[in-house]
């Protein structure tokens, strides 16, 4: 039998699986679900991303291989699944290069995943260094320097940049600067000017040179990376739920913030806040809700809960799950039924396993399936974000 022969059976075979697993699915619970995601530990999942051989082609800003993506200067990910499915779909490219040069393909336990999908995702949240001397320039074009006086020169109308410690945190400052923003505009209106507007890394160029003309002391506290459960407490007290959700229902005023794509470090995002602020402040006051102020790191809190609640992703629909095990060819190896054919039996493990476990599985087990879907002319199969998150659901409610 030809190649060719052999493809279409094989094609032919996957429609029919198609068709009788769309039957199985409709049996399936509609109600949205998900395979359970728990963070990691990013501190192992850096230890990882060395003793796995990551760093020979991925670099962390510039620290590290060239061959793939510098992981630390990427969008940042919006999901667990969404670099998941990344690592998947890369897989088969990753394993020709690994060939090539003759290094051992990494194997993870799911633990071993998990922290290092983990360690990926914060890579972003942490700013890298700023530039100070771009920021004094800055500081001069975004005119904060007429009000402000930093550097020995500027105005007096706003308060003293000079008095602040060099040990104040990005995100103090970003605070500091949003509490700041009734009094600030009306001040700039007075002058003719503009608010200012933050575009890619000029808010932590900004804070850099602020930082470096504060005084020499050092700051009482710990500055907290933010404490997302007490995020999540701001995040209503503080009114965001009136316009804003996290992987909600998309009937609020202002953008999903699970769903909006996210690019930079935690200041950068506040950055894109503060550029936000004039817009907020009016639907605010056309809402009669007040304006949110913050204090004592609640921003940094609130940004943490964002992020965190991002990491989880959105609920999985099994019923969609389903139709992508037909559609990519999962049931022609691992039957309608899960029951195992050419590959392995799922019914017996993913019922009760979480993410982690499944993509861990998943990983391990793919060279061995890109053979034997090689030896049945099938394609590999590729996944976006939603179409994982929707398998796995299925995965862990299909054979309950």
């Amino acid at each position: 039998m030809t190649n060719l022969h052999k493809y279409r059976r094989a094609a032919t075979g996957r429609r029919k699986l198609a068709v009788a697993s769309s039957l199985l699915f409709l049996s399936v619970p509609l109600a949205t679900t998900a395979a359970s995601v728990e963070m990691g530990d990013p501190i192992q999942g850096q230890v990882l991303f060395a003793a796995k051989s990551c760093v020979s082609c991925h670099a962390v800003r510039g620290a590290g291989g060239r061959i793939g993506p510098d992981l630390g200067r990427t969008a940042a990910k919006g999901s667990f699944f969404e670099i998941a499915a990344d690592l998947w779909n890369h897989s088969v490219g990753m394993n020709e290069k690994i060939e090539e040069l003759r290094m051992v393909r990494p194997s993870f336990t799911a633990d071993e995943l998990k922290d290092l999908i983990t360690f990926v995702y914060f890579l972003n949240y942490f700013d890298e260094p700023g530039d100070p001397r771009y920021g004094r320039v800055l500081f001069t074009e975004k005119h904060c320097i007429q009000c402000h006086r930093a550097g020995g020169e500027g105005g007096t109308a706003g308060p003293s940049l000079e008095e602040l410690p060099r040990g104040i945190s990005p995100l103090r400052l970003a605070e500091g600067l949003w509490n700041h923003g009734s009094a600030m505009l009306e001040s700039m209106r007075r002058r003719g000017l503009d608010l200012p507007q933050f575009h890619n890394t000029e808010i932590i160029d900004i804070f850099a040179y602020i930082r470096s003309q504060g005084q020499g002391r050092v700051t009482r506290e710990f500055e907290s990376p933010g404490d997302p459960g007490r995020g999540e407490r701001a995040f209503k007290a503080k009114g965001c739920t009136h316009c804003h959700d996290v992987f909600g229902d998309d009937s609020n005023i202002g953008a999903d913030l699970g769903r909006v794509e996210l690019h930079g470090s935690v200041t950068q995002i506040a950055g894109r806040m503060w550029n936000h602020w004039p817009a907020m402040a009016s639907a605010m006051e056309a809402l009669d809700l007040q304006l949110p102020t913050f204090r004592e790191g609640e921003l940094a809190d609130l940004l943490a809960y964002v992020y965190v609640s991002r990491y989880r992703g959105a609920g999985g629909d099994p019923l969609r799950g389903g139709a992508v095990y037909g559609d990519l060819g999962c049931a022609f190896c691992h039957g309608l039924e899960g029951e195992g054919t050419l590959g392995p039996p799922l019914n017996q493990v993913t019922p009760t396993a979480g993410a982690e476990q499944i993509i861990q599985g998943m990983w391990n087990h793919a060279p061995e399936m890109w053979e034997e879907m090689g030896a049945h002319q099938m394609p590999w199969p590729r996944f976006d974000a939603q179409e994982l998150t929707d398998l796995l659901s299925f995965l862990v409610s299909a054979w309950q």
